[in-house]
């Protein structure tokens, strides 16, 4: 094994797995107009285009003091993301809505339900504002979790909560690949990777699929650069020979466009930051920090930091 922290240990090319709730927060902000007009077309109508979208990452971040404590397993982190925006109107006033993304199932063994509502009741009572809501599902969760209602009732009272879900593991294939909306090709290679999961060479085919679909478009060097980071993230290959196949065909397109260029170049920024990270990490150990100290500010598994923690070790004479 080598120096770098490997994201999936069963992953022997070079494509490190990258941090699906990275990919998938990176994609909504980047591209949040164009979600929404695919997503919530009724606020996308109301939504100012022209000007810029906050995203208030400081204030999920005190929110999450307020949330009770989990009984059973605590929700990880890694398998779901939270955005707090603020879209201007054009009638000159600002909406808040909270997005949360179920990458990997349930987050721990939580109510997902609960947990909308509980976020929307923390965020309207600690800053006295309406919060829109919307759940994005990466995977399936279950057809009791994923209602887009939330219902309780006992001693004559009642609360129901109902909110927007959107499943990226559904959709027209044919409708999304056609469509000039750069949300929708996402929205397409996401579905396409739940679809295909564990079948590498069908994930290559659509990767070079998409591939000609960014080609084809009008859109910015800068959209199709995420776009393409996106995919390839979103898509993950192991498989070595399909892997090389892929590596392949984008050395045929460097000298087409700068996409490509701008891949290989954060690619390697990718490669260096987490060698850093790696390192952070040996010297959080060497130190004695607990390990729950380190588990929660490096956002790893706890089979990387044994991993790690086996490379640290000093060589046995």
């Amino acid at each position: 094994m080598n120096d770098d922290m490997q994201a999936d240990n069963t992953a022997s090319n070079e494509n490190d797995r990258r941090s699906e709730d990275g990919l998938w927060k990176e994609l909504l902000q980047g591209f949040f107009h164009d979600m929404l007009r695919s997503v919530l077309p009724d606020m996308a109508k109301e939504a100012d285009p022209e000007k810029p979208v906050r995203f208030f990452d400081t204030e999920l971040r005190r929110l999450a003091r307020f949330t009770r404590r989990y009984t059973e397993s605590p929700p990880d982190s890694r398998k779901f993301v939270d955005i707090l925006a603020e879209v201007p109107l054009l009638s000159g006033e600002d909406a808040w809505i909270l997005l949360h993304v179920e990458i990997q199932g349930r987050g721990g063994k939580e109510d997902f339900p609960l947990r909308m509502h509980r976020y929307r009741c923390l965020l309207e009572g600690r800053y006295n504002r309406p919060v829109a809501g919307l759940a994005i599902l990466v995977q399936p969760i279950g057809d009791g979790q994923s209602e887009g209602v939330y219902r309780w009732e006992r001693f004559g009272s009642l609360v129901t909560y109902k909110y927007p879900v959107f499943k990226v593991y559904e959709g027209d294939e044919d409708a999304l690949r056609a469509s000039e909306n750069p949300f929708d090709l996402a929205h397409y290679a996401g579905m396409m990777a739940w679809r295909r999961r564990g079948d590498d060479a069908r994930k290559l085919d659509y990767m070079k699929l998409l591939l000609r679909e960014l080609d084809a478009r009008g859109w910015s060097h800068e959209s199709k650069s995420a776009l393409l980071w996106f995919i390839e993230g979103v898509m993950f290959i192991r498989d070595d020979d399909a892997w090389k196949e892929w590596e392949s065909e984008l050395d045929k397109r460097k000298e087409e466009g700068g996409m490509y260029v701008s891949l290989m170049e954060r690619r390697g920024i990718e490669k260096g930051i987490l060698r850093e990270k790696t390192e952070m990490i040996r010297e959080m150990l060497l130190s004695g920090e607990p390990e729950e100290k380190i588990l929660r500010y490096a956002r790893i598994t706890r089979d990387q930091l044994d991993n790690i923690r086996e490379q640290t070790k000093p060589p046995v004479n």
